[in-house]
């Protein structure tokens, strides 16, 4: 089990728009074939929702959020907090007896890999915009939509809540970087 430590010690404020890191929260990689109808209905009866099949499509329930990020991959985000003394996820556990051990997908914890940006505010996409090639004017960017891109040379997954409230997904060893970059940019508007 790894240890959480994040390199993000601050949220930031300017100019209408605000930043801060969400943590500590539980997400699992989770791979599998929809056509396999075990993996699907036993994924289905666990989470207790259907995967969404479409490209940058969302589900959610009250405790988790999963997001497509390609034919045979899904993130599933906790709602909720874990303990920052552990990255034991109970999830983790279900899906990984009922999935991995019977060969019908894979399931990894990637709670301690990846952290998220919470921004909010006016301005999010034209600062986004800065360093990131994708057009966030998009007719297929709506809200509750997911995309992966690249910002400022880093590999990302952005979460579109709404016109004005986005979760932001980097790898940890690349967080204090890309914040840092955020915070720079946000004060040259």
């Amino acid at each position: 089990m790894l240890n959480f430590i994040s390199p993000i010690t601050e949220s930031h404020t300017y100019n209408n728009f605000s930043m801060k890191e969400k943590t500590p929260v539980g997400k699992i990689n989770l791979r599998g074939n929809l056509e396999n109808k075990d993996f699907a209905s036993t994924v289905g009866k666990i989470l207790g929702m259907i995967l969404p099949k479409e490209p940058c499509s969302i589900s959610t329930k009250e405790k988790i959020t999963c997001m497509w990020l390609g034919p045979n991959e899904w993130l599933l985000v906790s709602n909720d907090t874990i303990t920052k003394d552990s990255n034991d996820y109970e999830l983790e556990k279900v899906l990984f007896n009922e999935i991995s051990k019977r060969n019908l997908g894979a399931v990894t914890n990637i709670s301690d890999q990846f952290t998220i940006f919470n921004l909010t505010g006016s301005n999010i996409f034209e600062i986004l915009s800065k360093g990131c090639p994708f057009d966030f004017n998009s007719d297929r960017f709506a809200n509750n939509k997911v995309i992966q891109t690249i910002l400022n040379h880093i590999d990302v997954t952005i979460h579109k809540k709404s016109e004005s409230n986005i979760d932001l997904y980097v790898r940890r060893s690349f967080s204090k970087h890309l914040w840092d970059w955020l915070k720079d940019s946000s004060n040259l508007i």
